[in-house]
């Protein structure tokens, strides 16, 4: 059976691109296209991995969403689904989740609770090799 992926991305487009790369690759897909959506798909669809933006169009709402659902109050069959943060923040701040390429002295769990970073645009390739990482760590 396909792992379920809920995709939580505003930029209608990006979100379609995302999808397709991912169907593709064999999964099963649900978009949210906001905060509130993807609260309540994640709580129906119990997903196996979410991959989220940061960036959403009143701001970072995608870090009170990561804070949210590893919430001690939230239920524990939700809680700890893996998150893939595919984000474009780094291009238009300064703020910076991981270290760059040649200083591995932490990974992205050391700033926020998910299980990987990548950069906006992504290769669908590395967006592939993400996932697959991630589900099979979480097994």
């Amino acid at each position: 059976m396909a792992a379920k992926i809920l995709v939580v991305e505003d930029d209608r487009d990006i979100a379609e691109a995302v999808k397709l790369t991912l169907e593709r690759a064999g999964y099963q897909i649900i978009n949210a296209y906001n905060p509130e959506e993807a609260w309540q798909k994640v709580n129906a669809e119990k997903p196996d991995l979410i991959v989220l933006d940061i960036m959403m169009p009143t701001g970072t709402e995608g870090f009170q969403f990561v804070w949210k659902l590893r919430s001690p109050q939230t239920d524990e069959s939700i809680r700890n689904v893996p998150i893939v943060v595919l984000t474009s923040l780094h291009s238009t701040t300064e703020l910076r989740f991981y270290p760059d390429q040649y200083d591995a002295s932490y990974g992205p769990s050391d700033f926020l609770p998910v299980q990987e970073f990548l950069d906006k645009p992504v290769d669908p390739s590395k967006l592939v090799e993400a996932v697959e990482r991630v589900l099979k760590q979480s097994k």
